[in-house]
């Protein structure tokens, strides 16, 4: 399912398509936040080649990015990836990763991020189903889904290769009618 990747604004954010001219300057300078890269699977990039091979090349083929503005200063702060969807038992499914700088954490960035990408995955491509996995102890990530409806449904102790260890990971699912929306007003 090849989809062009809009622009999606909201009143902190602005999520929009790769800028394959720029992005990768920007996305060294978020990967570089220790506190943000504790629990995901890649190490602190060392290049901009690096973050170029990645962010231009492999992430495309398996997600539709989106680069998370602070639509105040028009600075990239994060990233939304959604798999591209596919069916998977008469289901229309995909899966849900992000990462946000620490700086913005819990000052309502990732939920307008979130409810703008969910928006338009469940209304527009008619997703039936997203799934989201965290590493056990990755409390903020597991509170952020929560706080969205994502149901748990299962954990399985996997390899961790960052940390060269075996550790329990949390698997998710977000329905549309689990979602929770922050009433607008």
């Amino acid at each position: 399912m090849s989809v062009k990747i809009p622009t999606l604004i909201g009143e902190l954010v602005k999520l929009r398509p790769l800028n394959y001219n720029t992005d990768h300057i920007a996305w060294f300078d978020v990967e570089q936040d220790e506190i943000m890269q504790e629990w995901v699977g890649n190490s602190v990039p060392t290049s901009y080649d690096e973050v170029k091979q990645y962010l231009y090349e492999l992430y495309p083929k398996h997600f539709m990015i989106w680069m998370i503005e602070e639509k105040k200063s028009n600075k990239v702060i994060g990233m939304m990836r959604i798999s591209h969807p596919q069916y998977h038992e008469e289901k229309l499914v995909a899966g849900d990763s992000q990462r946000l700088h620490s700086y913005y954490w819990r000052k309502g960035f990732m939920k307008e991020s979130r409810e703008l990408i969910y928006d338009y995955v469940f209304n527009e491509l008619k997703v039936d189903v997203l799934y989201a996995d965290v590493w056990e102890g990755n409390i903020n990530s597991s509170k952020s889904l929560e706080s969205v409806g994502y149901q748990l449904i299962d954990i399985k102790k996997e390899y961790f290769k960052k940390y060269d260890r075996m550790q329990n990971k949390l698997y998710y699912q977000l329905q549309l009618g689990t979602l929770i929306i922050r009433n607008k007003q």
